[in-house]
């Protein structure tokens, strides 16, 4: 007779489900399968022991893990980066004289 426990959260977390080695298999997907599926590279990079611990901090906080954090800082500062070279750059056409396409949205709606 098998015994049937109740998916809850809690039974997942204590490992009352999931730890069965007889219901266990080999995933047929590989790392390098799952990388290219979600456009992702590994890299290695080394950071300061505190600077993980503050980065572990911060994500438990969060509800991440450290990595996804990384990430999600990374990708912002890229953004934010992104978009003050690009405010950068447009000021530059402005004071040299080159219409961009703010002064061109805005001359539309002047007219």
């Amino acid at each position: 007779m098998s015994k049937n426990i109740p998916g809850t959260d809690a039974h997942w977390e204590d490992g009352t489900l999931g730890t069965s080695l007889e219901h266990a298999e080999i995933s047929p997907n590989r790392l390098e399968d799952i990388d290219d599926a979600l456009a992702m590279q590994s890299i290695s990079i080394r950071l300061s022991r505190s600077l993980i611990d503050d980065l572990k901090i911060l994500a438990e906080i969060n509800d991440l893990g450290y990595q996804p954090l990384i990430r999600r800082v990374l990708t912002r500062f890229v953004e934010g980066e992104t978009k003050q070279l690009l405010r950068d750059n447009a000021s530059l056409l402005r004071k040299k004289g080159v219409k961009t396409s703010d002064h061109t949205q805005s001359d539309k709606k002047r007219a």
